[in-house]
């Protein structure tokens, strides 16, 4: 099976974006590179979502049910 293309990016993070993204990624064992496509992965899906009437994205958080919506 051939493997999809892939492309290099570079990116200048600021020191804060950069010190969350490390974070996101020392929380979850996971490397810098995977939490970024992960971070990628979870923006597409609430764009997506937002762009649906009907869809909802819903999270727990301290019991409670909540919806998750972007605010322009």
């Amino acid at each position: 099976m051939a493997s999809a293309p892939t492309k290099r990016v570079n990116v200048i993070f600021s020191d804060d974006q950069y010190k969350s993204l490390e974070s996101l990624a020392s929380k979850q064992e996971i490397s810098i590179s995977d939490a970024l496509r992960q971070a990628i992965k979870i923006s597409t899906l609430v764009v997506d979502a937002n762009e649906d009437k009907d869809a909802k994205i819903l999270f727990e958080k301290n019991g409670k049910i909540q919806e998750l919506k972007l605010v322009r």
